[in-house]
């Protein structure tokens, strides 16, 4: 190459010849790079395994699913035969219409307990205190 053809930038031949075996040393192998086709092809591959992936965790949500599903019915008839057994055992020991007779005895307690709160339980303790205090002291005699 003659003084007149050189880019700008360097003054000789040398100087680009050397610029240049500077660049292709720095410049990757070309036995690291992938044809357009075998990049693809590992690309396609790569697609499969996350494709073969999202199906195998698609099944395994399925079968969580079907899983939580029975644990539902389950819990369901655990709660179904847990009421079942409160009435049977309310009937046995109450008899015909437990329930009702448990809000009978709720209410007449409410009402005993108001009852109770009305009443002059100093007037009564007064009277009532002596007469206990000396009714052992009786008996015994």
């Amino acid at each position: 190459m003659s003084a007149s053809k050189q880019p700008e930038g360097f003054r000789t031949d040398a100087e680009l010849q050397a610029h240049l075996a500077a660049l292709e040393a720095d410049a990757p192998a070309e036995e690291g790079f992938q044809s357009p086709d075998d990049y693809m092809g590992a690309e396609r591959r790569r697609l499969d395994e996350l494709k073969s992936e999202i199906a195998s965790l698609r099944d395994e949500m399925e079968n969580l699913r079907m899983r939580l599903s029975a644990v539902a019915q389950q819990a369901t008839t655990v709660v179904r035969s847990n009421i079942d057994w409160a009435d049977a055992s309310a009937h046995a020991q109450l008899g015909r219409y437990p329930w009702a007779k448990l809000a009978g005895a709720m209410a007449a307690t409410f009402v005993s307990v108001r009852l109770l709160k009305r009443l002059p339980l100093g007037k009564i303790a007064r009277v009532a205190i002596p007469l206990m205090i000396t009714w052992p002291d009786e008996r015994s005699r």
